[in-house]
């Protein structure tokens, strides 16, 4: 029945037309596509920006459900709760999350192994806004990662008198949370602090998620020219992993079961980032950034069985940059310049468990791995208004990384010895970028560019288990490339209605993905990351309009169109597994009376192949509509909200698999209806 209804919804919408918060026609200043602040209407790319109106009126209980509405953007969660989630743009599927760069303030926030990026660490509360670069545009400015997109969430500073905000939240599933932040300016000094803590008890079985989190933000200026800045946070995590269900199960226990009820993950994640600014002549800004980070997490598979792991992850970072913004024969010309360095550390240690022998072998080193990868990077772009309304750009970039590999098996289990590794890779790549954009007037322009973007092999991406059952590295593996090309044009059509559409294409070589059909041994899938011997096309369009036809009411609607197909080789003419053709959500907001807002949005997501399905060989996983609603009320310091997530209680789920060589379709079940609420107050 939730069809209908939201169908009801969606003509409801229709009718009704759309609005923001804020007025839409406002210039909006981003920083991710040029590493600088600049007018969104001026850059050469698809982009959107998220703001901090607009994140407070979602119903996102975690910063990744945010990102569900937006175009061209597809978001995957294994347990509901943000802490195995995938981001995909462009459509590259399970390797999704390997080809988007994800930045915390400009600092790099994916991990180096296949572990992805734990969007659970970055609380909603913390969040200023956040910008969506959509395209490999950015890969000349930020590099390893950034192939198909790049997401920059800007978290908050101090601004004026010291403020104070407490927040309360609790829900369905046992959900609860509460954070204190707290910021302001005084003399030369900017600060503001965060601390916050969230449980759940999760939708299914064994999804719990606990953590709690500190982050500070410092700006000190010496004088008009210089300014040093310090960021930190820590992050402590527990999450429980029920692992996936097949229909047999879920028919017999029902999607909430967890099939490993004991297996979990603990862990640690600690940042900071410092750094001076210099401004010289009032034209020319040198920054130097250093940074550091450690993340410790142990996984315990207590129910499946498998050994626990250990993992280490240390991360050093330096990032020195030039920026001149000095106009040239009259024209405004804006130059950046810089170096980026990396230097992880990643350790893993595999200990001997087993649950039917009693041995005093539990708890030693079964395995041992540690990879050592250093990236090298040197970019300049240039920014020139050639003409008042038509502006160029164009950069490049030359990255090398260099890998270190040391393995060593004890053979606790008398499985047979894996042999001693100890190799290295060396990889050097080239990218590129060239735009323009044109501005008819201050309410319209068009853009055009073409790029190169590219991804280095994940340190987890080069071991595989042969038929023997022993580890193997393969320093084969090349970096994946891709060509890019995007138009677009965005429109404010008058004061109260925008729109934008853009259309891309990427020609990828040597994609990187697994093969589960690779390796067939005792009747069991193995599996091998890979380079795909031929080209992969990912094209598509994306459209958005948002509209204010009236003081209460107010709409966003959006709609993408993706087809990511392999083209030529093993799979030539398949779709890509885990990519929708057809994405589309729209979104409706009314101001009721003085102080109450409600909002509901419906996101429709199209069938698509199961996860290991190159072959398209078996059916597709269903499409689905979630509906969200959401009620505010706000009087002067204080609010209350209170929301429905899956309005309708579609039972749906967001990732699902098949086992290759038996057919076995498996599925992470989503959640189903849940309520939360919230409070805050600021003093």
């Amino acid at each position: 029945m939730y069809k209908p209804k939201f169908l009801a919804v969606a003509v409801l919408l229709l009718s009704a037309g759309i609005c923001f918060a804020e007025d839409v026609y406002l210039d909006k200043i981003v920083v991710t596509p040029y590493r600088y602040g600049e007018a969104l209407s001026k850059t050469a790319t698809s982009i959107d920006v998220i703001t901090e109106t607009e994140i407070s009126d979602s119903i996102a209980q975690d910063t990744v459900d945010v990102l569900r509405p937006v175009s061209g953007v597809m978001v995957r969660d294994l347990y509901g709760n943000g802490t195995k989630a995938v981001v995909d743009i462009g459509g590259f599927g399970e390797q999704g999350a390997l080809n988007v760069l994800v930045l915390i303030d400009g600092r790099r926030a994916n991990d180096v192994d296949l572990s992805g990026v734990d969007w659970s660490q970055i609380p909603v509360g913390q969040v200023e806004r956040i910008e969506v670069l959509r395209g490999g545009t950015a890969a000349v400015l930020y590099g390893d990662n950034a192939s198909s997109g790049v997401i920059n969430i800007i978290t908050k500073k101090g601004y004026g008198p010291l403020k104070a905000k407490l927040e309360v939240e609790g829900g369905s599933y046992s959900a609860n949370g509460q954070s204190f932040s707290l910021g302001g300016e005084k003399d030369k000094l900017s600060y503001w602090l965060y601390a916050g803590r969230h449980a759940t008890e999760g939708y299914r079985n064994n999804s719990f998620d606990k953590r709690s989190d500190f982050a500070s933000k410092f700006e000190y200026k010496f004088n008009n020219t210089i300014s040093a800045h310090f960021n930190s946070g820590f992050y402590n995590f527990s999450y429980g992993m029920p692992a996936s269900l097949n229909q047999n199960v879920i028919d017999q226990y029902g999607r909430r079961y967890a099939r490993y009820g004991d297996d979990h993950t603990n862990g640690k994640d600690f940042y900071f980032v410092f750094g001076p600014k210099v401004e010289i002549f009032k034209s020319d800004l040198i920054t130097l950034d250093f940074s550091y980070r450690q993340k410790d997490f142990d996984s315990y598979f207590l129910s499946s069985g498998l050994d626990s792991l250990k993992n280490e992850i240390e991360t050093f970072g330096l990032t020195p940059k030039y920026t001149c913004d000095a106009s040239i024969m009259g024209r405004d010309n804006k130059f950046i310049t810089g170096f980026d360095f990396y230097r992880y550390i990643y350790t893993s240690q595999a200990l001997y468990f087993s649950k039917t022998v009693n041995t005093n072998l539990n708890n030693r080193v079964n395995q041992y791995s540690n990879v050592n990868k250093n990236s090298y990077g040197w970019y300049l772009q240039d920014e020139y208004s050639l003409l008042k309304k038509l502006s160029l750009v164009g950069g490049y970039r030359y990255e090398m990384a260099r890998y270190t590999f040391g393995y060593h098996d004890n053979d606790l289990h008398g499985w047979g010895s894996s042999p001693d590794q100890d190799e290295k890779t060396v990889y050097g790549v080239n990218s590129f970028n060239a735009g323009v954009v044109y501005s008819y007037d201050d309410n319209m322009s068009v853009f055009a560019n073409a790029s190169q973007s590219f991804r280095f092999p994940e340190v987890d991406e080069f071991s595989y288990t042969d038929t023997n059952w022993q580890k193997r590295l393969d320093t084969e593996l090349k970096p994946q490339t891709s060509i890019n090309y995007q138009i677009g044009m965005r429109n404010n059509l008058n004061e109260k209605v925008k729109s934008s559409i853009s259309m891309f294409r990427m020609d990828v070589k040597n994609e990187l993905y697994f093969d589960a059909k690779d390796l067939l041994s005792f009747g069991s899938w193995i599996g091998r990351n890979h380079n795909y011997d031929k080209k992969t096309i990912h094209e598509g369009v994306e459209a958005t309009l948002e509209a204010k036809l009236c003081n209460w009411v107010s709409l966003l609607g959006n709609y993408t169109f993706t087809n990511a197909y392999f083209d030529g080789g093993r799979y030539s003419g398949n779709k890509i597994p885990q990519v929708p053709q057809h994405k589309a959500s729209m979104g409706l907001r009314f101001a009721l009376l003085k102080n109450f807002t409600f909002n509901i949005t419906g996101t429709y997501v199209g069938d698509r192949y199961f996860m290991n399905d190159q072959a398209n060989a078996y059916s597709t996983l269903n499409s689905y509509t979630v509906a969200d609603a959401k009620l505010m009320w706000r009087h002067k310091d204080l609010s209350a909200s209170f929301g429905v997530g899956n309005l309708f209680n579609k039972l749906y789920s967001e990732q699902a698999g098949v086992t290759v060589d038996t057919g076995v379709k498996f599925y992470y079940p989503s959640p189903a209806r849940n309520f939360s609420f919230k409070m805050d107050y600021s003093f």
